[in-house]
């Protein structure tokens, strides 16, 4: 039976690259049909799922974008799954990035998809915001997924002492950690840069015990 994954991990971390090249090898070597999608909440690359590598080359076009109401997902999915079904080119898989900014009925919506035909998904996002508190699509993905991992491709903290491996994602406004504003803000200008760090560092540059090196970022 399919199953409904979720892969999470710090910004950076490689998972829209492992995204791309699971929906490569399902078309290329398999010649399978795959969905790859995102929430419409991220702005960033407007319908483009991209890889920061090849300064960001690597890039596929969504097939749609998720809109958060109840049902939406499901009802869209279905009438792919159909549609796919009638032209003998079933879909099997779907693929989520940036699964943090879906909603509660989202998430729903993908395991009515997974238990009902049969069609793995796997989602890629973040735990946690820049503050340190959950996003709504990763909290129920964490509730209903059958499969969990961390992707620690390229998790690692560059201010500590000594490698680490980052788990928090640190906000830069102007090149200056902030820890407080809007959950969403996306990384789509030269003032916001977000960095994945450690908890120890998080930590000691929210209460003041360090500061951020201006060779680091």
């Amino acid at each position: 039976m399919a199953k409904l994954y979720f892969r999470y991990a710090v910004m950076n971390a490689g998972k829209s690259t492992q995204l791309l090249q699971i929906a490569y090898d399902y078309e290329k070597y398999n010649q399978r049909k795959v969905l790859c999608l995102k929430p419409k909440t991220d702005t960033k690359e407007g319908e483009y799922i991209i890889s920061r590598l090849e300064n960001g080359e690597i890039k596929r076009k969504c097939d749609f974008l998720i809109l958060p109401e109840k049902d939406w997902l499901y009802n869209t999915l279905v009438s792919n799954i159909q549609s796919a079904n009638a032209q003998g080119n079933p879909i099997s898989i779907v693929l989520i990035d940036e699964a943090q900014f879906m909603s509660r009925d989202n998430v729903w919506d993908l395991a009515r998809i997974t238990t009902e035909y049969n069609i793995p998904v796997i989602a890629f996002g973040i735990k946690v915001d820049a503050f340190g508190n959950p996003f709504e699509g990763s909290t129920h993905l964490f509730a209903l997924a059958q499969d969990i991992e961390e992707v620690t491709t390229r998790a690692i903290c560059r201010v500590s002492e000594k490698p680490k491996k980052a788990t928090m994602n640190l906000r830069l406004v102007d090149g200056k950690p902030v820890f407080e504003g809007s959950q969403v803000a996306i990384e789509n200008n030269q003032d916001i840069k977000y960095m994945p760090v450690c908890l120890d560092v998080y930590m000691k540059l929210k209460y003041g015990q360090m500061t951020l090196p201006k060779n680091k970022f």
